[in-house]
């Protein structure tokens, strides 16, 4: 399953993507992008490894799709919880009211506190993993492309949506798309427009994917996560440890 559209990677009438200028320099390089988030990484021992190497490698290799994308460093492929907060992003809605004037190390101190108590009770909440999910597809669009994740079972699509909501209690704050927010495994940046044959190349890659990618598949502890730019999520602490 598709959601959103490769065709929305071709040019809207910007000079680059979005990811560009915030994220990412127009050769690739990280930008700094400081924040906080919860995020599962994926197990060394995941079944979904095989497909997403077979996506990384065949852009990496791609004469053309390697230079529009900017894909992240496989160690730190990660399926995003609760996102937290970005100190580019502080507008309301985005940041716990009340806060907005706090520096990040601050907030970051503050959340460390409330989500590290949530996590001592995921397990009388019955939010405690592991976490039982499913790839459901990719996810394209001006941001780039990522795997489609949904719990493995409606209960489980149920299960962890009351625990985003936990994690939403904690930070202090939900975001105007909480309701709608889709999990995903990001892959790649967007840091070229597609052009050419380069759309028709991408759907034909996507096709081979599929069938190697829709797998089920486990994730462990949640961890809460600082990160300076988008190709590292070094860890704080796992929720639950004491």
């Amino acid at each position: 399953m598709i959601f959103g559209s490769v065709a929305e990677m071709a040019t809207d009438g910007q000079v680059y993507p979005p990811a560009v200028h915030t994220k990412f320099s127009p050769g690739g390089n990280p930008l700094r992008y400081p924040g906080n988030t919860t995020v599962c990484h994926i197990p060394a021992e995941s079944p979904v490894l095989l497909g997403l190497w077979d996506v990384y490698n065949t852009i990496a290799s791609h004469p053309t799709l390697s230079k529009r994308f900017r894909l992240l460093p496989p160690d730190s492929w990660h399926m995003t919880v609760f996102d937290g907060v970005r100190e580019e992003e502080a507008e309301p809605g985005m940041w716990p009211e009340g806060l907005d004037k706090l520096p990040l190390d601050e907030c970051t101190k503050n959340f460390s506190k409330t989500v590290k108590s949530l996590g001592l009770s995921l397990m009388a909440e019955g939010l405690a993993p592991p976490y039982k999910m499913r790839v459901n597809g990719f996810q394209f669009g001006q941001f780039g492309m990522a795997l489609d994740i949904v719990g493995a079972t409606d209960e489980e699509e149920k299960r962890m949506r009351r625990l985003r909501d936990r994690l939403a209690d904690a930070f202090g704050f939900r975001a105007p798309n909480h309701l709608t927010y889709r999990f995903h495994v990001s892959i790649a940046y967007l840091i070229r427009w597609l052009e050419g044959d380069d759309q028709a190349e991408l759907e034909k890659a996507v096709t081979g994917w599929l069938p190697k990618i829709k797998k089920d598949f486990e994730l462990g502890t949640v961890e809460f996560c600082t990160f300076d730019d988008m190709l590292s999520f070094p860890r704080l602490f796992y929720l639950g440890e004491t």
